[in-house]
């Protein structure tokens, strides 16, 4: 079952996130997207999970801003479609999104929008002002997301770090 953090409502089974599976159903359904449950990302979630956050929360956001909501969450769910990598660097940082936009061109049908949102989502640390309404959500929802996920593995180290002295 897939949900997003912080969210009551299970991806698959609710009807509150009819019309946010829908957009995506081609997307979180392909193999290459279920493939990446298989690696971590910011040390305390999958990939997989970490892109379902990106993606829900950046189409609840178009959606109430009156942007297109289906487009976002599309890309959203593949912006960080890419293998694994030994250890995220400077580098990494800035060229995984060709790599993500290159994956998620040989897998899906994407618009010009998903391809922006994919290709711009690590700005300003990479070339490349986004040129879309979508693209400036969902890179804002990246940061922020990622964020949240950092706080929860500080968080949990710091549980089994105070474990050892009680």
């Amino acid at each position: 079952m897939s949900k997003a953090i912080g969210s009551r409502y299970i991806v698959e089974l609710s009807p509150q996130a009819a019309d946010f599976r829908k957009a995506v159903r081609d997307v979180l359904e392909s193999d290459e997207v279920q493939e990446l449950k298989e690696f971590r990302h910011h040390k305390c979630m999958t990939r997989f999970q970490h892109c379902l956050n990106v993606s829900y929360y950046s189409y609840l956001l178009c959606r109430k801003l009156g942007f297109n909501a289906d487009e976002a969450a599309r890309a959203g769910m593949i912006h960080d479609l890419y293998p694994d990598c030994p250890k995220c660097s400077r580098s990494h940082l800035v060229s995984h999104p060709e790599t993500a936009l290159k994956n998620a061109r040989k897998a899906f049908d994407i618009s010009k929008v998903e391809e922006d949102v994919i290709l711009k989502h690590m700005w300003p640390i990479r070339r490349g002002r986004p040129k879309y309404p979508e693209s400036y959500v969902v890179m804002i929802t990246d940061k922020y997301i990622a964020f949240f996920e950092f706080c929860i593995y500080l968080k949990k180290s710091a549980k089994v770090r105070l474990k050892k002295y009680i």
